[in-house]
């Protein structure tokens, strides 16, 4: 039944993150809005133990989900690698399983700053990310880069001493404007692009997952499309409508280039946000932003091709940061 395979799927992502150290928590970041979020134990100590542990804090690094299934389906095959390196966070982004608000804001920004009140609202994580703490680094795939973005924005101007180190996008159209969706939407068969992002049946579902994939499924049996559209894509559907309205990049907003070291990671055949799009990404981030191209992948390289994803991920959040300020660009491929 296809009951019992999203099910075990889904256990088996869940196990994923609990095999890399990481437990499930919630948090009322304001009186509105709940976020849910996986977190290292070390970074759930109270404060007093926390300050005892400062010589053997690590760096930490937030993983940003996009849409689709939740964070422990899109970010499985990564938790394991970077946590021998790294204390990660991973929130659930609001209207995605269980985090939750009663404001009215609907925008990649507003998701932005909740995780922000995540990490830095010291009564629910205490001393998360505050001042002495090593640096954080954010990495975003899809819509989660672009929340990334404003995320990093909303640290540098008002982190509470938030030391913030590196920031990478994957396959994350940050200049993504009403003609991009248009385009999309034809891509997809469809009038409107919400329809396609937030599939109302099975059909359209399995065109996103065409789209989204370079090797798609070549098979997936009507039982289990419909269970995974249930429990994967259904949940608050109006609201992730709202969300994809809601959006400011481009046009709606003033994209200027981040201070830091950025890596963007595309997928070589995406069709979600075509790969030229890495290069406009890169224009308006600035001189201090690198692209990698990850080969045989389409819009998520990340479960695609972790294999080749996980060791570019890894050592640019490992290397130290680039002083001079420079940054090239790859034209090939990794």
């Amino acid at each position: 039944m296809g009951f019992g395979v999203v099910s075990l799927l889904d256990a088996a992502f869940r196990r994923a993150f609990t095999s890399a150290g990481l437990r499930p928590g919630s948090a009322a970041v304001d009186a509105d809005t709940t976020v849910h979020f996986w977190a290292h134990r070390s970074l759930l100590l109270p404060s007093s133990t926390a300050a005892a542990t400062t010589d053997q804090q690590r760096p930490v690094v937030v993983l940003i989900h996009g849409f689709g299934p939740g964070p422990t389906w899109q970010w499985a095959a990564q938790v394991g690698p970077l946590s021998r390196h790294f204390d990660l966070v991973v929130p659930t982004l609001l209207f995605f399983g269980a985090s939750r608000t009663r404001a009215p804001a609907r925008s990649e920004a507003s998701q932005a700053a909740a995780v922000a009140a995540l990490l830095t609202g010291g009564r629910h994580l205490p001393g998360l990310v505050g001042p002495g703490r090593p640096a954080l680094h954010v990495v975003g795939a899809s819509y989660g880069g672009i929340v990334a973005y404003h995320l990093t924005r909303a640290l540098l101007q008002h982190g509470g001493g938030v030391t913030v180190g590196k920031v990478v996008l994957c396959d994350s159209d940050v200049t993504k404007g009403p003609e991009d969706d248009r385009a999309l939407a034809a891509r997809g068969g469809v009038e409107e692009v919400t329809e396609l992002m937030v599939p109302a049946d099975t059909k359209v579902m399995r065109r996103l997952t065409a789209l989204s994939f370079h090797r798609p499924p070549k098979y997936m049996p009507e039982c289990i499309a419909r269970d995974l559209l249930r429990k994967s894509l259904e949940d608050r559907r109006e609201e992730k409508i709202e969300l994809i309205k809601g959006m400011t990049t481009a046009e709606g907003s003033q994209l200027t280039p981040l201070p830091l070291d950025v890596l963007i990671i595309w997928g070589e055949f995406d069709q979600i946000f075509p790969l030229e799009k890495a290069y406009k990404v890169k224009e308006k981030l600035g001189e201090k932003a690198t692209v990698k191209l990850i080969p045989n992948s389409g819009h998520l390289p990340a479960q695609e091709e972790p294999k080749l994803f996980n060791p570019v991920l890894l050592e640019f959040l490992l290397q130290p940061s680039n002083s001079n300020g420079s940054a090239t660009v790859a034209t090939g491929v990794v």
